[in-house]
């Protein structure tokens, strides 16, 4: 594309040199007889008919038909009304030019017709006004280099609407594909911020509950120590599988991601950092697609988190079921009135990469405090329909 402002060289080239170089070449033919002219007057007479049938080729690509009409007038006209010359490169092969660009660049077929139609009348003309051109032999030669230049333009346009076709194809390929794969870097993202901000909220607390054990109850410490290492090496290995399809190692298969089921263990995590949690889930929620299983459980993984971030160890409710008319997975987080709020500071930033994540699930995620701390979070999400 042309720069604003700048001239399009390119197409000035393509719209002038052709018809430049056809000029220059029919004013030979008629100075040094490259071709013997139809028609018995002196090839000179030729020159005002090829000079405006090369300038009219200038627009052959805007107004392929008209340039047609006017180059086929200049032609055909003239020699029924003053005694004109014909030239082959002056004249004829500017019309030949002329028969291509209507076959190449007009829309649909009519129009490609009517210019093979008209080209043929011409030729008639011809024919007629000049006895020598009306052997049969001329004119089926005359007549095929027509034909051949028309079926040369209907395939030269079949091959560009088929480039055309092909570039646009490839390119919403490739737009196809880095959308593909800015949604997996942004699911990756979420994945590895609910990974890292429930590990890290965890092993704080759990360092926090062994520094102040460490005096009194040394085994106390070295239980909450373990505990850590156990919570370490299992978000460790969530990391790697993360960072393994975030680097393209095909070749390496990463550990399966969390489902519903998966939440049995987290509360009970969460129960020996003395978070009193109690856990229901359905037995049809755990038959769900892993996709929804996934999200389901990062809620829960979310949800207890901010509740240990900002509540402290206060009584949690979990429940997954399914909603009636049964064709939503309803999530809810409960927790009491906090007792040692913002426990550890956050950015803010979990509720709304999980609330992006539900929806782009086609669900909805809502939160609630009340007035005296409690604090609930809700996921609704469909069990059928495409994503959105």
């Amino acid at each position: 594309m042309a720069r604003p402002g700048r001239f399009d060289w390119r197409n000035i080239a393509i719209d002038g040199v052709p018809p430049v170089l056809l000029l220059v070449v029919g004013l030979l033919d008629i100075a040094t007889g490259l071709s013997q002219p139809t028609g018995t007057a002196p090839a000179v007479t030729a020159v005002i008919p090829t000079v405006i049938a090369c300038a009219a080729l200038t627009f052959r690509r805007k107004q392929p038909l008209v340039i047609l009409i006017v180059i086929i007038a200049v032609i055909a006209i003239p020699p029924w009304v003053f005694p004109v010359a014909l030239t082959y490169w002056g004249e004829f092969i500017p019309w030949l030019v002329a028969v291509y660009s209507c076959a190449r660049h007009e829309p649909g077929l009519l129009r490609p017709l009517m210019a093979l139609a008209l080209a043929a009348a011409t030729l008639a003309s011809i024919a007629v006004r000049f006895p020598e051109m009306s052997d049969p032999g001329d004119v089926l030669y005359n007549g095929a280099f027509l034909v051949a230049s028309w079926t040369l333009g209907l395939f030269a346009r079949s091959w560009a609407v088929h480039r055309d076709n092909a570039l646009r194809a490839e390119i919403e390929s490739t737009q196809a594909a880095e959308r593909a794969s800015e949604q997996e870097r942004a699911r990756i993202a979420r994945e590895l911020h609910d990974v890292i901000a429930h590990t890290i909220t965890v092993i704080v607390v759990q360092a926090g509950g062994g520094r102040v054990a460490a005096a009194r109850d040394p085994g106390a410490a070295v239980t909450a120590l373990a505990q850590i290492e156990e919570l370490g090496r299992d978000s460790l290995g969530e990391l790697r599988a993360l960072l393994t399809v975030l680097r393209g190692d095909t070749d390496e298969r990463g550990d399966p991601q969390p489902t519903l089921a998966g939440l049995v263990d987290l509360c009970e995590r969460m129960r020996r950092l003395g978070l009193p949690v109690s856990l229901f889930v359905s037995e049809r929620a755990e038959s769900l697609p892993l996709g929804l299983q996934l999200t389901g459980y990062r809620v829960v993984q979310e949800g207890l988190t901010n509740v240990l971030k900002h509540s402290g160890t206060v009584d949690t409710a979990v429940r997954v079921g399914i909603a009636e008319p049964a064709d939503r997975l309803l999530i809810t987080v409960s927790s009491g009135p906090g007792t040692s709020p913002d426990t550890v500071p956050g950015a803010g930033r979990g509720l709304s990469g999980l609330r992006e994540r539900v929806e782009l699930m086609g669900g909805e995620l809502t939160s609630h405090e009340d007035a005296d701390g409690s604090f609930t979070l809700s996921a609704m999400l469909p069990l059928r329909g495409d994503p959105v």
